[in-house]
């Protein structure tokens, strides 16, 4: 049975692109031309890659249930109700194979051994559920892709068949598509939130280079980590932000650095290129901070030689720079390393850390929920209107709650102990 895979490509350009294809095959044409219509519309990279990532489940199902999608348009019939039935159910499971494996920006071979379709426990297959918006997301794209695939086919039938055609895909599709469930966006009482002061001070504990706990041997990786860190925390900028800093981005004679977005970077060498997701923006730091940065670019950086022709600030001891994955990996360790670190500690959570404690600061200066809304938008690069601080302000607003809860409750407690 083919493989299908969601591959990555980087042009001498800098532009980035991905295409399906079956492994030891060509890319998939009707893919292709549907993925055209993202970038297009000036879709991000990773955007197009997910819908990739989808035509490779998509296709890889149909694999499964031999069906053959061209063939079977090219007849004038469209995928049955059962088949269509029997892809929304396998939409709500994780099938880690549909994507090209990379671990690392030079990566151009997909290794067999280290792809798996599903994972087994006790002998037995053992599916693992995605979450509601992934599974939201598979089939809208499987749907709209289908529904594309069949126009294109169906536009050189004959007109009697292509006419019974669009009606059976249109009512097929609509079935289908009721099989959408609806992604609620209510905050949840296990929903992410930041570390509290303790876990702040815990964690850079563990991860100054001078620790005993550190969880890195090499002199270097401890310090480029303990920096990373401690921007991550200083700024709450998120990973791909942080993997897309450049030396020219640090104000030579001001504690500030920009951040900038530079989609299809020809100077970035990685494919799966990090990106920023907001708006670009100019950060403040405080003068210690951008001491250690300098000192950690002037000095221990530039020990590599490698990483001297390169402009990204944070790079491997090889002189790479740094992967996504590399990030996830960080946490990974950091987590193994000090049992004592919130289980789900990645380096979004340091994003949460970062709203957090702007809440408590803006409280403390005495600024009002608008100011205090703005000055977060203009910091974080969100739009002047943007309510997403509402994401990462859950903690806080929790315990203004719950101050104001007790507080309607004095008068109830009051009266119950003049009635003891």
């Amino acid at each position: 049975m083919a493989k299908y895979i969601a591959k990555r490509i980087r042009f001498r350009n800098g532009e980035r692109l991905s295409v399906l294809h079956a492994l030891g095959g060509l890319p998939v044409h009707e893919a292709t031309l549907f993925l055209g219509r993202f970038r297009r519309k000036g879709r991000a990279a990773n955007t197009i890659h997910a819908v990739c990532s989808v035509l490779a489940f998509l296709y890889q199902e149909l694999e499964k249930s031999k069906v053959n999608l061209l063939g079977r348009l090219g007849q004038g019939r469209f995928l049955t109700i059962p088949e269509l039935e029997r892809l929304a159910s396998a939409a709500q499971f994780r099938v880690n194979d549909m994507s090209e494996v990379e671990d690392d920006s030079k990566a151009t071979v997909v290794h067999m051994a280290r792809i798996r379709l599903r994972m087994k426990v006790d002998g037995q297959q053992q599916l693992k559920p995605v979450d509601i918006a992934t599974q939201a997301m598979r089939l809208r794209y499987m749907a709209e892709y289908l529904e594309f695939v069949s126009d294109y086919v169906g536009a050189d039938l004959p007109a009697p068949q292509r006419e019974k055609l669009k009606q059976e895909s249109a009512s097929s599709l609509k079935a289908f598509r009721a099989h959408v469930p609806p992604v609620s966006k209510r905050a949840k009482l296990d929903a992410r939130v930041g570390l509290s002061e303790e876990e702040q001070q815990r964690l850079m504990q563990v991860v100054h280079p001078d620790s005993p706990e550190n969880p890195w041997n090499r002199g270097y990786v401890r310090l480029r980590n303990w920096v990373i860190v401690m921007v991550l925390l200083a700024t709450g900028m998120r990973r791909g932000e942080l993997l897309g800093l450049q030396t020219g981005d640090l104000d030579a004679t001001q504690p500030k650095l920009r951040i900038y977005r530079r989609a299809d970077a020809v100077e970035d060498r990685r494919r799966n290129q990090p990106g920023t997701k907001t708006y670009d923006r100019e950060v403040e730091l405080t003068p210690s901070i951008t001491r250690v940065l300098w000192s950690y670019i002037n000095k221990d950086r530039w020990q590599i030689k490698a990483a001297r022709v390169i402009p990204q600030i944070f790079v491997s001891d090889e002189g790479e720079p740094l992967s996504l994955s590399s990030i996830d990996k960080l946490f990974v360790q950091l987590r193994e390393a000090c049992p004592g670190l919130p289980g789900k500690l990645t380096s979004h959570v340091m994003r949460h850390t970062w709203n957090e404690r702007f809440s408590e600061q803006a409280d403390a200066l005495g600024l009002s929920n608008a100011e205090e809304e703005g000055a977060r938008n203009d910091q974080q690069g969100w739009s002047p209107h943007s309510k997403m601080s509402r994401t990462y302000t859950r903690r806080h607003t929790e315990r203004k709650g719950r101050a104001v809860t007790l507080k309607l409750q004095e008068n109830l407690d009051a009266e119950l102990k003049r009635n003891e």
